[in-house]
């Protein structure tokens, strides 16, 4: 049976001598582990095909419940993402985060979408990468039923106090006589993810806001899937956050 389907590189790893397997990521399958062959030769005519981030129609066989790539076609390879390093890990930090809730035949076009508009962000120099990666991590929580509630400047009619709360059980801001499990969190941790996911917030209130934000974003998806982001974690430990 052939499979054709538009997809994303998510991991690429040598396999034998010439192949890859790769990890795709598919709008309609959901999370696919596939063989290429060949790529690994000088010659090889789908090397472009198992290079990370590379989105393009995937022509897949299937025998026996297991996948080899045997056609593809280009739509777009990132490549401006390997000239920088931050943008390279923020990438793989998106991928792994993809990685850890796909599941197999599953639709994620929303979730697909919000991918390929991080990786778009993040190879244009003018755009910032932690708002980049925090926007998507925010859908990323909400397609896969993490959600964070953000709305707790609504609730307090815009008068959030100084003094906040991170409910680690509702994922949810909020005051400490209200928190059943949590840290605390800096005002500017919350006004900027109510910016990535293009809410109001407070523009005086931002400052150092980008990395908190991202680590805890960190925390919180370890918290709900019980693994580690080895990628978020260097983004965070890389990213020099510009002044406000």
């Amino acid at each position: 049976m052939e499979i054709k389907t538009d997809a994303i590189v998510l991991q690429a790893i040598d396999y034998k001598d010439n192949d890859k397997l790769l990890t795709l990521f598919s709008p309609s399958l959901g999370k696919i582990t596939t063989g290429i062959r060949g790529v690994k030769k000088p010659t090889a005519k789908l090397a472009f095909a198992a290079q990370p981030f590379c989105f393009a129609e995937y022509v897949l066989a299937e025998k026996s419940g297991r996948y080899t790539v045997t056609a593809a076609y280009l739509h777009e390879s990132f490549f401006s993402l390997r000239l920088d390093i931050v943008r390279f890990y923020a990438a793989c930090a998106a991928a792994e985060v993809c990685k850890a809730i796909l599941l197999e035949n599953e639709a994620y076009e929303g979730l697909f979408i919000g991918f390929i508009e991080c990786l778009k962000s993040l190879s244009l120099a003018e755009e910032d990468v932690a708002e980049a990666l925090a926007g998507f991590i925010l859908i990323a929580l909400r397609e896969s039923g993490y959600p964070i509630d953000l709305g707790f400047y609504e609730e307090c009619d815009g008068d959030i106090g100084e003094k906040l709360w991170f409910d680690f059980a509702d994922g949810r801001f909020t005051t400490f006589d209200r928190c059943v499990r949590g840290e605390r969190a800096s005002v500017s941790t919350y006004y900027t993810l109510r910016k990535c996911a293009g809410l109001g917030y407070a523009e005086d209130k931002l400052e150092g806001g980008k990395k908190r934000a991202l680590r805890l974003l960190k925390a919180y998806l370890m918290e709900k899937t019980e693994l580690k982001y080895d990628n978020l974690s260097e983004v965070v430990r890389l990213y020099e956050e510009p002044n406000e």
